[in-house]
């Protein structure tokens, strides 16, 4: 696999990790048995095996994925097999014959150094999900992915609604005031966010929904073993440590490239329930997300704002798409519907007001409050609900 090229931070190996990327280091964890446990009759586990053959010369992704469709979580039993039979099964995946060759010739060498890199992912609290445990979501995708590296808890993957939060690099002022109402509208409701880790949208929305207890998905466009950009690295942590997760389908050491991006673009798009376009142009790599989304059938968003670049044309052109203006009341209570109907789709119990008792439970801890206090509270929210909740337009 190539390396991480100069500016990239790699975060594996004992000395790396800790100056790449501070408090990212975790213990390592046993694997949750609602995700990641599935007996097979193999004696070399199925990440084991994975990490094995991607580390073969010349075993290009396609020819990996082959083998996964073709053997699923028993993909260890390669290595149990005679030469001429594992040459046979490799051919019929139509692994290239030098690879097939180096795995009949060196399995066990492969195997025993893919054991040692999957201890290390393990210690740095990454877990390899195998294809019977990617998300439903994702996997009934038809370009889905077949296995994952997960950093983080897995768990976050299958706990929706999801709701996918995009946008471009360039973000203005604008679009991450956008972003950041988005997601303030989300926090109201249990609720995942998706992400893609990049400067700009992304990194405003990831910012903005660790700030108000909503938990964070990000998907890599390269392997977990590198932070990229370097500016997200504190992000990234965060995301970990609060109970969310950072997930790849791109074995380590593989680094980014642009069409890697664009392939992570689809996963965003397909776990999520909802798709929203903060800002962008029509070109761009957004684009991408919303197209998956439509080939998807997933709902799409566009928020619309004098300068809010032409990203809103895709989304109009997309029989699922619709346009609203998240900084007019109208257009965020349009939002907070969506969410809430996202939420109640779930079962999940939906308060509208869940952030005002939060920060109603704060100001009681530290002020000291009177019972007229209270009292002109009530009225107040008496005088709301005759209103119908409409906050007086002259307030």
């Amino acid at each position: 696999m190539e390396q991480a090229a100069a500016g990239e931070q790699p975060i594996s190996g004992e000395a790396s990790e800790q100056e790449a990327l501070p408090g990212l280091l975790l213990p390592a964890v046993p694997p949750r048995p609602s995700m990641l446990e599935a007996p097979v009759a193999t004696q070399v586990p199925f990440e084991v095996a994975l990490l094995a053959l991607g580390s073969v010369r010349g075993m290009g992704t396609k020819a990996l994925r082959s083998i996964v469709r073709d053997f699923g979580e028993r993909l260890g039993v390669l290595f149990e097999l005679e030469p001429e039979v594992l040459r046979d099964a490799l051919a019929r995946s139509r692994v290239p014959t030098n690879a097939a060759q180096e795995v009949a010739n060196s399995g066990a060498r492969l195997v025993e150094d893919a054991a040692a890199a999957a201890d290390r992912l393990a210690i740095r609290g990454v877990r390899v999900v195998g294809p019977a445990h990617v998300p439903k979501r994702l996997a009934s995708l038809p370009d889905g992915p077949l296995w994952l590296f997960v950093e983080g808890d897995p768990d976050a993957l299958a706990a929706g609604p999801h709701v996918a939060v995009v946008g471009t690099r360039k973000a203005s002022a604008e679009g991450v005031r956008a972003t950041e109402a988005a997601v303030r509208t989300m926090a109201a409701y249990p609720m995942t966010l998706v992400s893609g880790l990049a400067n700009g949208i992304d990194a405003a929305a990831h910012d903005a929904a660790l700030r108000d207890g909503v938990r964070n998905v990000a998907f890599l466009g390269h392997g977990t073993d590198l932070v990229f950009p370097a500016e997200t690295a504190h992000l990234r942590a965060m995301i970990v440590h609060s109970g969310g997760c950072v997930a790849s389908e791109y074995l380590p050491g593989e680094r980014y490239r642009k069409a890697q991006f664009v392939q992570r673009n689809r996963l965003q798009a397909g776990l999520a329930d909802l798709v929203v376009a903060a800002e962008g142009e029509y070109t761009g790599g957004t684009a991408h997300t919303v197209r998956f989304a439509t080939s998807y059938k997933r709902p799409l968003i566009g928020f619309t704002w004098p300068g809010a670049g032409d990203l809103t044309r895709a989304v109009a052109e997309q029989p699922t798409g619709q346009l609203l203006d998240i900084f007019d009341p109208a257009g965020r209570r349009a939002f907070d519907a969506r969410c809430r109907a996202l939420a109640n789709a779930y079962g999940h119990s939906a308060f509208g007001l869940q952030l005002v008792e939060r920060q109603l439970q704060r100001e009681a801890q530290l002020r000291q409050l009177t019972p007229e206090d209270f009292k002109r509270l009530r009225a107040r929210i008496d005088q709301l609900e005759q209103r119908g909740a409409t906050w007086p337009s002259e307030q």
